[in-house]
């Protein structure tokens, strides 16, 4: 019989189902493997062993799952967050940020679960049973988690119940005067005024003299230590219609505290076209407090420039400095499911419809009972004490917090259940819904004709994507490049899959996701403007997600690699890179091992920037040592390549000795009793055992200047039946014995490489003595090397193929020489 030479270049396939292990006719069959375990495969077409990992830390709580999420202020600035059992950890560049650890709320059971969105120096965290949280990084040493707090908004429907709230005081700073020194405080002006105090005196329907001439002053002054701050104001004209004209058109209101020195707070210019009665209203930044306001006034007195007049001025004092007062509801119903208020809504938003339908909105700051409740007042005054029925209240109680975030055009914007909350742009604490361009947005129902709950939302190009459990949609403005705003959006349905619970990423020119099941990854592309479709990119690898998805990481440098622990403890990867037909996956056992598990288990992962130029994968990973569970932090290093054999890092878990030429390295505490590989000065030495001090002792008395030592791991491959094409036909099926496999190698250390029949239970090594240097030292071989087999007649072509030392191993194609029978 002729022998066979049939050659794969090509493995940018990665290691593909069972069920398609017959199917040699697909053309990406050629492209694949059968196995393919803790080997990448490369956007070039070969495959490589993957980097070791890097310990960099246990967690604070080994017994309890620990979840890594990703701070990223720039390149330059890049964390990795340890989330515990109510804690929070930072790391940065492979160490633990000093002592640093913040409190927080959130249980071990609820980690995975939380959602996030970070802008510069601070991160919004949510969870549908928590308030929103932000994480703020002030230095490098230096967090704090506290409450977001919304403004004014976002807000459930207006009360349609008889249910009255009144309010025991308006919010103004001055009180309601009946004369220049009563009821306390003094009102003064310029001399040429006429009982200017009735400003003051809340009656819009009033001719107030405030100036003889077209300027002039009106100035309240506050009782010795009461002074108050102020952030708002409005101004009623007089009702007097022939009289409008005598209004001022320009002012300047500024702060005091000796009655000489004058801060200006706000100033206008231009304020003309006054109507009979016009009210107008004024907000401006202030939290400092001022035992005077002067309100300088100019451009009054009509025509013929000789009285100012107007009806009314009211200060607001700002809600922050302000003294919390009694807002009493008529009955219960309407509130809270008709159960009143409840302890849980302090720290809730309420909106209130004042007598002269201006909304006002107010924060709770106390329970007293069901029916009264302690409030603070923002932006503008009340103008009176009058019940009030038109009133909301904030959208967001126990029960009903928002569920996910993103950034989208300038504007924060959250999910809960069916809606979505866009806050006004650049202004991502306000959330008070308009309808200017730039104001706030609420989209209810945004999950589509079925009712499926939004589980994420994220930005894209031209749209922000809306993830529910039953497809991606669109979310934009109506036209081409057109903005996102209250008059102008549409949302768009997309034919894609349902969704997970599971954070996309954006893979470039696309965003990788999480299928509902959680037993596949579907990429989603943009088709048209705001129109998008989804693929399944794991369908020709089933088996690998299958094993329960936890959550997605995605590496962009050295090579974009997706990575996603599994429900089985493994480690998945995706080669992703679809310009160039590269979509392989893999999936990787780190050293050591778990309970039953023949390794250990990864339970998540995150990517952040790393010092090189190359991204970090970090990694929390369970392991039993010496009898006990534990969880390390380690980042997975950089693939080895184009350098010095003696700085391959080829081990789990593992730490790295430079320094003067030792015998014995410590430090290795956390692989107490366990049996580890060292690589020294590029020498292999395999299946030391760390002393209980956490040291470990190199044999014979040698010595090493560079270590890397850690747990061992093996990288393998299993090829596929390949089929070359017989006189007759397919050879598919029919018997084959392989006689040699040539391997096409790149900078790997062949001492460490082995093959294997799939029928024979031999590793064959492969045998190149002359790259072995005369110190015992491993050397890296490029080039073509040929290892005979023992096979038999049931063999099938295939081979095994592994790697076992701590050093590199890139396999750049593989040809099986067999015979078959005709």
């Amino acid at each position: 019989m002729t022998a066979l030479y049939p050659v794969q270049d090509v493995f940018t396939r990665g290691e593909i189902s069972p069920r398609l292990h017959a199917r040699a006719s697909l053309d990406f069959y050629r492209a694949a493997l059968a196995r393919c375990e803790n080997f990448v495969t490369l956007p070039h077409g070969g495959i490589r062993k993957r980097g070791g990992t890097y310990f960099a830390g246990e967690v604070k709580t080994s017994a309890k799952k620990t979840r890594l999420i990703p701070f990223i202020f720039s390149a330059d600035q890049a964390y990795a967050l340890e989330f515990g059992d109510q804690y929070i950890r930072v790391y940065a560049y492979g160490a633990r940020v000093g002592s640093v650890e913040v409190a927080s709320p959130y249980l071990e059971a609820d980690l995975f679960e939380l959602a996030y969105v970070q802008s510069a120096d601070q991160m919004w965290i949510s969870h549908r049973d928590y308030p929103l949280k932000v994480l703020t990084r002030s230095a490098h040493t230096s967090w704090a988690l506290t409450d977001f707090e919304f403004l004014d908004g976002p807000y459930d429907d207006i009360n349609a119940t008889a249910t009255t709230l009144t309010p025991a005081n308006t919010g103004h700073a001055t009180p309601k005067m009946t004369a220049s020194t009563a009821p306390s405080g003094t009102v003064t002006d310029d001399g040429t005024g006429s009982s200017s105090w009735k400003i003051f005196d809340r009656d819009f329907n009033q001719y107030v003299k405030v100036g003889d001439g077209s300027s002039g002053f009106v100035q309240y002054q506050f009782p010795s230590g009461q002074g108050k701050a102020v952030n708002a104001y409005w101004i009623a004209c007089t009702d007097n219609v022939t009289s409008n004209g005598d209004m001022a058109t320009a002012w300047v209101l500024s702060g005091s505290n000796d009655g000489i020195n004058y801060t200006t707070l706000d100033s206008r210019a231009g304020e003309i076209g006054w109507s009979g009665s016009e009210v107008r209203f004024f907000d401006f930044q202030n939290a400092t407090t001022y035992q005077y306001y002067r309100f300088k006034f100019s451009g009054g007195g009509g025509g013929d420039a000789t009285v100012t007049s107007m009806a009314e001025l009211a200060m607001a004092e700002n809600g922050d400095t302000m003294t919390p007062f009694e807002l009493t509801a008529s009955s219960i119903v309407g509130i809270n499911d008709d159960a009143g208020f409840q302890s849980t809504d302090v720290g809730r938003a309420i909106r209130l419809l004042g007598g002269d339908n201006v909304w006002r909105w107010a924060k709770i700051t106390g329970r007293t009972s069901t029916t009264v409740v302690k409030i603070r007042l923002y932006g503008h005054a009340l103008p009176d004490l009058s019940p009030i029925t038109r009133w909301r209240l904030g959208t967001f109680v126990p029960g009903k917090y928002v569920e996910s975030g993103s950034l989208y055009e300038e504007r924060l914007a959250f999910s809960r259940k069916f809606s979505v909350y866009a806050s006004a742009t650049g202004d991502f604490d306000n959330f008070a819904l308009g309808e200017k361009d730039d104001d706030a947005l609420e989209f209810i129902q945004a999950g589509g004709g079925q009712a499926n709950d939004i589980v994420w939302i994220a930005d894209s190009d031209g749209a922000l994507l809306i993830g529910t459990s039953g497809g991606v949609r669109a979310l934009s403005g109506s036209g081409i490049d057109e903005a996102l705003t209250p008059s102008s959006f549409k949302n768009r349905r997309s034919r894609t899959f349902g969704c997970a619970r599971i954070r996309p990423v954006d893979a470039g020119q696309s965003f990788l996701y999480v299928t509902r099941s959680r037993k596949s990854i579907a990429e989603l592309t943009q088709t048209a403007q705001s129109r998008f479709t989804s693929d399944d990119v794991g369908q020709i690898s089933e088996h690998i997600p299958k094993q329960g998805v936890v959550e997605l990481a995605f590496q962009t440098d050295p090579d974009p690699l997706l990575w996603f622990p599994l429900d089985n403890g493994e480690l998945g990867g995706y080669t992703h890179q679809p310009s160039q037909e590269v979509r392989g996956m893999h999936r990787h056992r780190l050293g050591g091992a778990f309970s039953g598990a023949g390794w250990a288990v990864v339970e998540s992962a995150a990517v952040t920037p790393g010092q090189d130029g190359n991204d970090d994968l970090w990694l929390v990973v369970k392991r039993t040592i010496g009898g006990v569970t534990k969880r390390y932090i380690e980042i997975k290093t950089t693939p080895f390549e184009y350098g010095a054999i003696g700085d391959a890092f080829e081990v789990d878990c593992g730490l790295t000795y430079t320094g003067a030429a030792v015998a014995m390295v410590g430090g290795a505490a956390h692989l107490a009793g366990q049996s580890v590989d060292v690589l020294a000065d590029g020498k292999v030495y395999r299946g030391l055992t760390v002393s209980g001090g956490g040291t470990v002792t190199l044999p014979g008395g040698s010595t090493a200047a560079k270590w890397q030592l850690g747990l061992p791991y093996a990288a393998g491959a299993d090829t596929l039946e390949l089929d070359v094409g017989g006189r007759d036909g397919s050879i598919i099926g029919r018997r084959k014995k392989v006689a040699k496999a040539i391997l096409s190698l790149l900078e790997t250390d062949t001492t460490g490489l082995q093959v294997q029949s799939f029928m024979r239970g031999r590793w064959e090594p492969v045998r190149l003595p002359s790259i072995v240097a005369p110190d015992g030292r491993a050397t890296l071989f490029t080039g073509n090397v040929e290892v005979p087999i023992d096979d038999s007649w049931e063999g099938q072509g295939k081979v095994r193929i592994r790697h076992v030392n701590p050093t590199p191993c890139t396999i750049r194609a593989f040809t099986p020489v067999f015979d078959a029978e005709p």
